[in-house]
């Protein structure tokens, strides 16, 4: 019911509203109210009295849902006030809406809209519900696909969560201190220095950083900040895709960066891995506008790319004249290997965009990334990325940043990276005397392990019931583009406790013993 206050009353003639017609003055109203209350209309020539008008008016609007389960009520004197009417008016209305259950009365919490109203049936005034139905809309193309194509995520408290890092490593002490910090600050100390999303101070200590441990020589403009992996694929696909353009994605890879990609309508062609990464002679398929590619540790078994693949990467796509989009989300994660040159260090004509990240070393909650692109490119990946990617926040980058520049997150780094490396060999004894018969893979680096079964394991059976039971466990089939050989299980062991590892593992034996038995129940012979 819409509602508007236009009529006054004399204060001090109880129980009627006794202006003349057409006889108003304006209120001030002080006190914030209900929307459906503060434009109530009463009518001085209704033969309905004034407090059954102001019950009715508001026994509509609970009707209507414009007042909802719990909503506070005015109180009487300033309902009184705004209306213009006696108080004894209000009290009256409110008996009677408490009387019938629409509301309920406390003496220190107010009259308030019931709960629970066992009085929502049609009576004399209510508003009919039996008009047109609500409009429905289709999502675009985009939104649909993506509802279609969902991307598999999982809070980093649960077990096996892929890319989930221990909570418990997170570096409170240092790195909280400086947050706090940074925080309590005023936020002009931030804006004061120019636009928020291009932090200078956090883009000079990565390019520093980068120099020092990527062999990465750029100039700190080069470096754009996105809120993790998922950003900065999306903004590499605005700004470089166009519909049917070529991408050539190293396989398998991990489903967001399909998803990506799928959503830009880019024709994906898989670019097929072995123990030295992605090998770019078994690519197949027409000139590719990008080439996707995780040199330093891949997904899912954890290779890294040899230096001379890395050199023969670069020479395709210069015959090609595609952009390479390296992915260095785990590369402070390698446990094994020597220390290489980044593609972007070995690239000679700034064709390469190289992505790294602090998603996996300092935790989910500090979900902050970057991309070093071509100083061609610069200008148009700050300016999309202002209108199409929401930045970290400058309190977080200027946290980050002196947290590297004092050499604090390298010691960090290998603080947890001994930690995980300790993890992974553990996750694999206890796979090997528990999993008897699986090929358990040995990454190089990162957050993960595979378990690979013979031909006839259920893989999809197993994720599932694994996920039923808070292990979400994923089958290897959906990270890939072309038809494999092998399955397997992928499997992560960042945010698992040394103690759980038995108990969990064991449990993951139980349900592919399950699975098996499942899959093999005779079938009774038919004789005719």
């Amino acid at each position: 019911m819409s509602i508007r206050l236009s009529s006054a009353n004399t204060a001090g003639q109880p129980g009627g509203y006794e202006a003349p017609p057409g006889v108003a003055r304006a209120i001030d109203l002080q006190v914030p109210m209900p929307l459906a209350i503060a434009n109530l209309k009463l009518d001085s020539s209704s033969p309905l009295p004034i407090h059954q008008q102001i019950s009715q008016g508001i026994r509509t609007a609970v009707w209507s849902q414009q007042l909802s389960p719990g909503a506070l009520l005015p109180t009487i004197k300033d309902l009184a006030q705004h209306l213009g009417v006696a108080r004894n008016t209000i009290a009256l209305a409110y008996v009677h809406l408490v009387d019938e259950g629409l509301c309920v009365s406390n003496t220190r919490r107010g009259t308030r809209v019931a709960l629970d109203n066992p009085s929502l049936c049609p009576e004399e005034g209510r508003l009919e519900t039996s008009g047109p139905s609500a409009a429905t809309f289709s999502a675009a193309f985009n939104a649909r696909h993506a509802l279609e194509t969902r991307v598999n995520r999982v809070s980093g408290g649960v077990p096996f969560a892929l890319f989930a890092s221990d909570p418990v490593l997170y570096p409170r002490t240092k790195l909280g201190r400086r947050l706090a910090d940074k925080f309590m600050r005023a936020p002009m100390a931030f804006l004061s220095r120019g636009e928020t999303s291009r932090n200078v101070h956090f883009q000079k200590s990565i390019a520093a950083y980068l120099r020092n441990t990527r062999g990465i020589s750029c100039d700190p403009d080069q470096v754009v900040a996105v809120s993790g992996l998922e950003s900065a694929l999306n903004l590499i696909a605005r700004v470089l895709l166009d519909p049917g353009d070529c991408v050539a994605v190293e396989d398998p890879t991990m489903d967001v960066v399909h998803s990506a990609f799928s959503l830009a309508r880019a024709q994906m062609y898989p670019l097929p891995g072995d123990s030295q990464g992605a090998n770019p002679s078994r690519m197949k398929g027409p000139p590719a506008r990008l080439i996707c590619v995780s040199p330093s540790v891949g997904f899912p078994f954890g290779a890294q790319m040899s230096e001379s693949r890395r050199l023969e990467l670069l020479a395709m796509a210069r015959a090609q004249n595609a952009i390479v989009f390296e992915c260095d989300s785990c590369g402070e994660l390698r446990y094994a290997g020597g220390r290489m040159k980044s593609l972007y260090g070995l690239d000679t004509d700034e064709r390469v965009i190289h992505y790294g990240g602090f998603f996996e070393t300092l935790g989910g909650f500090v979900n902050v990334g970057y991309l070093v692109v071509p100083r061609s490119l610069r200008d148009v990946f700050y300016e999309f990325g202002c209108r199409a990617v929401t930045s970290p926040p400058a309190p977080l980058l200027d946290a980050i940043a002196e947290f590297i520049e004092e050499n604090e997150y390298s010691t960090h780094t290998r603080a947890v990276r001994g930690v995980y490396a300790r993890r992974l060999d553990l996750v694999k004894r206890v796979c090997k005397d528990m999993l008897p018969g699986v090929v358990i893979s040995e990454p190089l680096g990162g957050l993960h392990v595979v378990l690979q079964f013979d031909e006839d394991f259920d893989e999809l059976a197993v994720s599932e019931a694994a996920t039923a039971e808070n292990l979400p466990v994923r089958s290897l089939s959906q990270y890939y583009q072309q038809k494999h050989w092998r399955r397997g299980v992928v499997l992560g062991f960042g945010a698992v406790s040394n103690q759980s590892i038995p108990a969990l593992v064991k449990r993951l034996s139980q349900l592919t013993d399950e699975a098996k038995r499942t899959a093999f129940v005779p079938v009774a012979r038919i004789s005719g």
